[in-house]
């Protein structure tokens, strides 16, 4: 015979566990946010990784060719990493978290400096990294309605292959323009 602590023990693990939880809704959109910029500048999706420390990364990858411009492929990078974080801005009930889901933007810095080397009349480090943040809070804008749509159907923790997150993004297309 089980005793009443167990019993109420037992049952609650039954109750959270009967349903896994979902990933919280500013983790979800901002791990979108990456997915969609990314697919509307080309980059096909790897995947999608949602941590229970509501946490995630999104994997992309982009074909380079021999004739292709560095300075335009890391400034398309630093937009794409900072549209998550430009996202959450987008969602007033998320802005208390968005410095928490910034991320590290070291790379994005480095890239910054990098293009300034390349190409030194596009201005400073610091002046590149405010145009490509007015950028990708555009994409952010822009694509508000795919990225919710997207973030969505991102209803479990885990990861969501290449191939899920292609189909999500097609679905999630398709449904848009009806």
């Amino acid at each position: 015979m089980m005793n009443t602590y167990d019993w109420w023990v037992a049952k609650l693990r039954a109750i959270r566990h009967s349903k896994p939880p979902e990933p919280p809704m500013r983790v979800r959109l901002h791990e979108a946010g990456h997915a969609v910029a990314g697919h509307r500048f080309g980059y096909v999706q790897q995947g999608i990784m949602l941590r229970e420390d509501d946490t995630g990364e999104t994997s992309q990858q982009y074909a380079t060719g021999m004739d292709d411009d560095m300075s335009v492929r890391l400034q398309t990078e630093i937009i794409i990493s900072m549209t998550g974080f430009a996202v959450t801005l987008e969602y007033p009930e998320y802005r208390t978290d968005a410095l928490r889901i910034g991320g590290d933007v070291q790379m994005e810095l480095v890239n910054a400096a990098i293009i300034h080397r390349i190409d030194p009349a596009m201005g400073s480090a610091e002046e590149i990294m405010n145009s490509l943040w007015v950028r990708a809070r555009l994409v952010a804008r822009n694509n508000k309605a795919l990225i919710q749509t997207v973030a969505g159907r991102l209803d479990r923790y885990g990861f969501y292959t290449g191939e899920e997150i292609q189909r999500i993004l097609d679905e999630s297309m398709k449904g848009l323009d009806r």
